[in-house]
């Protein structure tokens, strides 16, 4: 599998976690299928490829359109809102370092709900909750705060508040795997029509 295979799977999944954020901040509502994707990837230790972490390239579909869309259409608003938090998203992942306070925090919390995870269909709730709290805890705390733009009335809501802060940090675990697959910022405007023939190949 090409390394931008790998680069473009896991930029689709962050993608389609922002997605996820941006259907809550401003329609109060969300695909669940898209949503289960992304929160299940948070527990998903040790694949055999990129793809097993979001279960397959299917699951990925509104990222994949998301992700191309973010290329070829610099004035779309949702692509442009998108990118602001990737670019947040990116810096933070910098200082979630094996060896920081803060990934030894998640990972301590991750593994504590691994179990729950595996009947994530029953325990959604309870997850989103946890990994809502862990969200507030760890990455809230740092810097760059990541502000959701959206209605006010949706956003004071605390379950859609909740989901939001859950999607973040899947969010965050895609961007990581990003970098670990060689992603950076370079290949982002050097690689497009790379990352572009790969969206087509994930796509068909």
């Amino acid at each position: 599998m090409s390394t931008y295979n790998s680069k473009t799977i896991a930029l689709a999944g962050a993608q389609q976690a922002l997605c996820a954020v941006q259907d809550i901040a401003w329609k109060g509502s969300y695909s669940q299928s898209d949503f289960d994707t992304c929160l299940q990837s948070i527990f998903v230790r040790d694949p055999e490829n990129y793809e097993g972490v979001f279960g397959s390239v299917q699951n990925l579909q509104s990222g994949l359109r998301a992700l191309r869309t973010s290329f070829k259409d610099k004035r779309n608003k949702e692509a442009v809102e998108r990118t602001r938090y990737m670019v947040s998203l990116m810096l933070l992942s910098k200082k979630v370092q094996p060896e920081s306070s803060v990934a030894q925090q998640i990972a301590t919390t991750l593994s504590l709900l691994e179990e729950t995870a595996g009947d994530f269909e029953n325990q959604r709730n309870y997850i989103i909750e946890r990994l809502a709290q862990l969200y507030q805890n760890t990455l809230s705390k740092m810097t760059p705060r990541i502000i959701v733009y959206g209605k006010p009335e949706i956003l004071d809501n605390q379950e859609n508040a909740a989901a939001i802060r859950a999607l973040l940090l899947a969010g965050l675990r895609a961007i990581i795997l990003w970098y670990q697959a060689g992603g950076n910022q370079l290949n982002l405007l050097t690689g497009k029509s790379r990352y572009l023939q790969q969206i087509d190949k994930l796509l068909a």
